[in-house]
């Protein structure tokens, strides 16, 4: 995230995104409901009192992170100022901010990296890691969501999007790795994104394919 290379998608972030994707799966929103509804899941009650979700680029999760944690200081970072405008316009409760030296101020119960980490180079993959556990409360947890470059649907997207042209996929065993290097010494994961919207009233069966590598995405559990 060292460049705002997001700035000259920002207008056009959603369209490109349904454009890239199957005829009938483009519901972007869906999919950012889906990993926040999981993420509510995964903690288990936990009521956050500080979330920050993490290259919040355009503010598709933001909506739903303010949803599910009503209670919460809700806060986005993003290292494109173009995109944090229109995140503003989806959730103006939201603290928002390009800003690392500000957001570094704060401690979060909560740190949420939806498919952000493939744009960032490769050598400063861990860094950004580390930087986050630096910021996490005491019990705090990071989850970071990233495609599953298995996935030939994903792979098929993923190649077809403008704005992924730079970009890296990397797997679940890096994403564990990279854990494991940026010093977390907790870690839980899983694969998700298992059903489109046409199927959504399958979903109550994804906890039993957490551990099956064909979900369209993988997320990784870090705490200190």
């Amino acid at each position: 995230m060292s460049r705002p290379e997001f700035d000259q998608y920002a207008a056009d972030y959603d369209r490109i995104l349904k454009e890239a994707m199957p005829s009938g799966l483009g519901e972007s929103d869906y999919f950012a409901e889906y990993k926040v509804k999981l993420l509510a899941r995964l903690l288990e009650g936990a009521e956050p009192r500080r979330v920050l979700d993490f290259g919040c680029g355009a503010g598709r999760s933001l909506p739903y992170l303010l949803q599910f944690f009503s209670k919460a200081e809700c806060w986005g970072f993003d290292v494109s100022a173009e995109s944090l405008k229109f995140a503003a316009q989806a959730a103006p409760r939201a603290r928002l901010s390009c800003d690392w030296g500000m957001v570094a101020q704060q401690q979060f119960d909560v740190i949420f990296a939806a498919n952000v980490f493939h744009h960032i180079e490769p050598a400063e993959r861990v860094g950004a890691l580390e930087r986050c556990r630096r910021i996490l409360a005491p019990d705090g947890k990071l989850f970071l969501f990233e495609h599953n470059p298995f996935n030939p649907l994903t792979r098929w997207v993923f190649e077809r999007c403008p704005f992924d042209a730079d970009a890296e996929m990397f797997s679940l065993e890096r994403a564990r790795e990279m854990s494991r290097q940026a010093g977390f010494l907790q870690e839980a994961h899983g694969y998700t994104l298992f059903f489109p919207k046409p199927l959504a009233w399958l979903r109550g069966l994804e906890p039993l394919l957490t551990r099956v590598p064909l979900g369209a995405q993988y997320y990784v559990q870090m705490a200190n």
